[in-house]
């Protein structure tokens, strides 16, 4: 994706061009128009069409072997009852892809932006040499959904998992728990068939929603997806992957590990990120610089950003330089642009005369 275009908005009832055919068509069909503001996603319980986000396949014997020589997580804490949400780094350190990781039926999968999902099969499999694993697109195969509210597991009539990562199995489907900030969340996938049944099932007491709604709820719990214009931005630190659980010090070697043990042992992280809130009817795209004024360099830059259902608000999360954000008048896009008001700040966004 060229810089500065904007994310596409993937809403139930269209499906992505890769998605099973079966679950293109039941969304096509029989799904109504989605809501896509937070009045749906912090109001009620919701389910939304998750096809904008690819699904990476890896199995055989020595799969997780590899996945571990990889990635910054603990991959042998992975296990039919327990996911994370890990990274994946160049030699630099720097991330390349961030994405929910899970077990289901013995192979690992990894859920990730749809736009990042070739290249990142392509690297990965330069890495495979004589390993006894393979990679694959199970992005046709398997649909993936998302589940919200706390009335999600009455409906279903079963016990979820809630802490992040625990995982279930209810029918064909595999439920990864993605925290319980701010709503209970599930990531449900499955066969098109037992998807279906589970949104047809979950339709009299959840309403379908749009991607603005599910990105929504992703910053606010703190999630942060790496896509094209934000590869290589960050170090897992930045991202608070160790709070999240995806980041490890006491496993085995994997690429930049040295580069990320070095900060974590010696040295002192000047860039974190942070939730945050401006006055402004537009959603800048991710790798959206930040600048104070005064400053010709730019302070940080945006991670993801939603409409957070209020007129004129937006819901961000940025990665700044931690020194600079102390000093508050941090603006995105020019010096002059969007004032930033912090979420571990006091008050409101005031109203913006920036091109509303």
């Amino acid at each position: 994706m060229a810089a500065g275009e904007a994310l596409k908005v993937q809403m139930a009832g269209s499906a992505a061009p890769n998605a099973p055919t079966e679950w293109a068509d039941f969304l096509d069909r029989f799904v109504p128009a989605a809501g896509d503001g937070a009045e749906l996603a912090l109001g009620g319980s919701l389910v939304a069409d998750l096809s904008h986000f690819g699904l990476i396949e890896v199995k055989g014997e020595e799969a997780g072997k590899f996945l571990g020589s990889m990635l910054t997580g603990d991959v042998r804490l992975v296990s039919e009852t327990l996911g994370q949400f890990t990274s994946w780094c160049d030699g630099k350190g720097r991330i390349q892809a961030t994405f929910w990781l899970f077990l289901r039926d013995g192979a690992y999968y990894l859920l990730l932006p749809e736009e990042l999902l070739p290249g990142v099969i392509a690297r990965l499999r330069m890495f495979l040499l004589r390993t006894k694993a393979a990679i694959a697109d199970a992005s046709g195969t398997l649909a993936r959904i998302g589940l919200s509210g706390a009335g999600i597991p009455e409906t279903l009539g079963l016990a979820l998992p809630e802490q992040r990562g625990g995982t279930a199995v209810v029918g064909d489907c595999t439920l990864i728990a993605l925290g319980s900030e701010p709503r209970s969340r599930w990531l449900a996938v499955g066969s098109p068939r037992a998807v279906i049944a589970l949104w047809e099932k979950l339709a009299v007491a959840a309403r379908p929603a749009g991607t603005g709604a599910w990105a929504l709820l992703d910053i606010l719990a703190g999630i942060p997806h790496v896509v094209a214009d934000t590869a290589g931005e960050f170090i897992p630190q930045m991202l608070d992957l160790e709070v999240l659980g995806g980041l490890s010090y006491k496993k085995g070697c994997y690429p930049g590990q040295e580069v990320i043990a070095r900060l974590h042992y010696r040295g002192q992280l000047k860039r974190k990120v942070f939730l945050a809130y401006a006055d402004y009817s537009e959603v800048p795209v991710p790798g959206t610089r930040l600048y104070r004024p005064g400053f010709d360099e730019s302070v940080g830059l945006v991670v993801s950003a939603a409409k957070d259902g209020r007129e004129h608000r937006i819901a961000l999360l940025v990665v700044a330089v931690i020194d600079q954000k102390a000093l508050g008048d941090i603006h995105f896009g020019n010096a002059e642009g969007p004032l930033l008001v912090f979420a571990d700040q006091d008050g409101e966004p005031p109203a913006s005369d920036a091109g509303c």
